[in-house]
């Protein structure tokens, strides 16, 4: 019998697993797919790390552990895991970035982070044209997680653990013992689990009625083209809401391209298993219209595009918990769509649920209890 299960090995399940390995423990992990892959949540080229977003919330806490714990993986690893590029948060002073926060006018005295209007914006970031009206928080020390490489090392350090990779787990029962753990190819005993499939979530919890919404997102890397694409080479990445089409990001471009999508699309309650991962000609032209108007020139051909899983919670928050039926059951779900910067922190949090650790964070921001 193994210590510990882990059902799915992307962001969340692998850092379990890492950690659980790093504290002596006997692991078996399992995913449908062989990770880094492009089927969930956990792909495509570039993650932000950021605080200014997350001021006066539980957050803030959670990302400056996890600034120490990507630094303290890329030395483990040896590999290139963070880049500073500074970020900029920008929106109408009512809009939904805004208003109630903090952040509304005025940057933190504790901070480097500066306001700016939007001629500000314009004349610092030539590239871009904000409306009249546009405020923004540049917070310089913001930075860009490349993201698949930020998996490999993270599953590099959970090595020693057994990982089951194309052997997804069917389903799982609990007994006073411990838990089994059943897949096409076998079963598996353990003393404990973890539960972090991401979208597949649902799937793997019938009984247990979990406010979880999956959404199809589409990202998109367009070459960088026109006279500022060295200067946008070096950043900074932007949030920008905008009063009618929503939010949308960019980031500077790799090289893969200049990334930029949308942070919400329609796509709420889309059935995992039958997602459409083709992405359509006219997806791409409502994104290039938005860099006509608000980035003009910068974005090229279009070089590819990917589909990606927003698995939501109504509140935007995570769900990090207990089964509330068994204790020896620990589930992380809800990253909607801004997890993956806190992975090596969620993944410490998980092995403190599952070892019966005081956790090192209040998790109570984070229960399963606030939607009941």
């Amino acid at each position: 019998m193994h210590d510990f299960a882990v059902i799915g090995l992307g962001a969340i399940g692998s850092a379990t697993a890492a950690e659980l390995v790093r504290r002596g423990h006997a692991v078996v992990g399992f995913d449908r797919y062989a990770p880094p892959h492009t089927m969930g949540s956990a792909h495509s080229d570039t993650r932000m790390i950021r605080e200014a977003w997350y001021r006066g919330s539980p957050y803030v806490p959670l990302v400056r552990d996890a600034y120490r714990s990507w630094a303290h993986l890329e030395r483990t690893s040896g590999r290139s895991l963070v880049r500073t590029a500074g970020a900029l948060m920008m929106g109408p002073s009512d809009g939904r970035v805004f208003a109630g926060s903090p952040l509304r006018g005025v940057a933190q005295p504790d901070t480097d982070d500066l306001f700016l209007s939007a001629e500000e914006v314009a004349e610092r970031f030539p590239w871009l044209r904000p409306d009249p009206g546009t405020i923004a928080i540049y917070e310089p020390g913001a930075a860009i997680l490349s993201l698949e490489a930020c998996l490999e090392a993270t599953l590099e350090a959970a090595e020693g653990a057994d990982l089951r990779f194309d052997e997804p787990a069917i389903e799982w029962s609990a007994s006073a013992s411990g838990v089994r753990i059943r897949t096409e190819r076998g079963e598996y005993a353990a003393r404990r689990l973890a539960i972090a499939a991401g979208a597949w979530t649902p799937q793997l919890l019938p009984g247990l009625i979990l406010p979880l919404e999956v959404e199809r997102t589409v990202q998109y890397w367009f070459e960088p083209a026109g006279e500022h694409a060295g200067a946008l080479a070096e950043g900074p990445a932007w949030v920008w809401e905008l009063e009618r089409e929503g939010t949308w990001y960019g980031f500077p471009p790799t090289a893969r391209g200049l990334k930029a999508g949308m942070h919400f699309q329609a796509g709420r309650g889309t059935d995992v298993e039958r997602i459409d991962r083709e992405v359509g000609n006219a997806e791409a032209e409502a994104l290039r219209r938005l860099f006509a108007r608000y980035a003009p020139g910068v974005a090229g051909p279009l070089a590819h595009a990917a589909v990606c899983l927003y698995t939501n919670t109504p509140d935007e928050n995570f769900i990090l918990d207990r089964h509330p039926d068994h204790s020896r059951i620990a589930i992380f779900a809800g990253g909607s769509g801004h997890a993956f910067k806190f992975l090596p922190v969620l993944g410490g949090l998980m092995a403190d649920l599952l070892t019966d650790e005081p956790p090192s964070r209040d998790l109570s921001p984070f229960s399963l209890g606030r939607f009941r």
